[in-house]
């Protein structure tokens, strides 16, 4: 075998191997999921620290790898079990924890009811989708009222956290940040009351053996 045909071989030995090993994060989609995940956890400690500038550039930049990873896993047909499962657990992660945070730091802007209505949205959505995914094997898909509510969370943490740095006592300002939070928890509520539906719908579909994404 000549060596040129020999060293390629080799090298398409060393991808497979390097891609055995790192299973799911060995695509760029998943390892932005991962690198959100520590973000976030990076957002929580410079929040707490009230750092509220650099809390703003990091969640910033963490909403950016959201964007890139779900578009990249389209794009290049990299859409995987672990991307559908992470992804999503990785945003309620980020969104309930910086909302949590912001009532302790500034309830007067941050109602607990906010955070009370957003928290258990969230986890009662992400304990039905990993009941479907892991346990009935139903895909449960995202919907555009999904992302328009994710969209509208991360403006509103966004906008909190700018108020509560240099615009603290502006009427324009408050006004916006009330008009964010109202939509949020509007399309958080319409959100999960629409997921609740299509679980229920596709609950039916697979118990008569026919699935169909809603």
């Amino acid at each position: 075998m000549p060596q040129i045909v020999r060293n390629d071989y080799q090298q398409a030995d060393r991808r497979w191997e390097v891609k055995r090993l790192l299973g799911p994060f060995y695509h760029l989609p998943n390892q932005l999921t991962v690198l959100r995940f520590f973000m976030g956890i990076l957002f929580f400690f410079i929040l707490s620290l009230e750092s509220l500038d650099l809390a703003l550039a990091v969640l910033v930049v963490a909403t950016a790898t959201d964007f890139f990873d779900g578009y990249l896993a389209r794009k290049r047909d990299l859409i995987s079990n672990f991307g559908r499962i992470a992804d999503p657990l990785v945003d309620k992660i980020i969104i309930c924890g910086g909302f949590i945070v912001l009532v302790a730091y500034n309830q007067m802007v941050v109602g607990d009811w906010m955070a009370v209505i957003i928290v258990v949205r969230e986890l009662i959505i992400g304990i039905l989708r990993g009941y479907l995914e892991f346990f009935r094997g139903i895909h449960f898909p995202v919907s555009t009222a999904g992302r328009w509510k994710m969209t509208g969370q991360c403006i509103t943490l966004c906008s909190i956290i700018l108020y509560s740095s240099h615009f603290t006592g502006v009427w324009w300002a408050r006004m916006w940040v009330d008009l964010a939070a109202w939509f949020t928890v509007s399309i958080t509520v319409y959100s999960g009351l629409l997921y609740l539906y299509g679980a229920g719908h596709l609950l039916q579909k697979h118990a008569r053996g026919v699935v169909r994404e809603f």
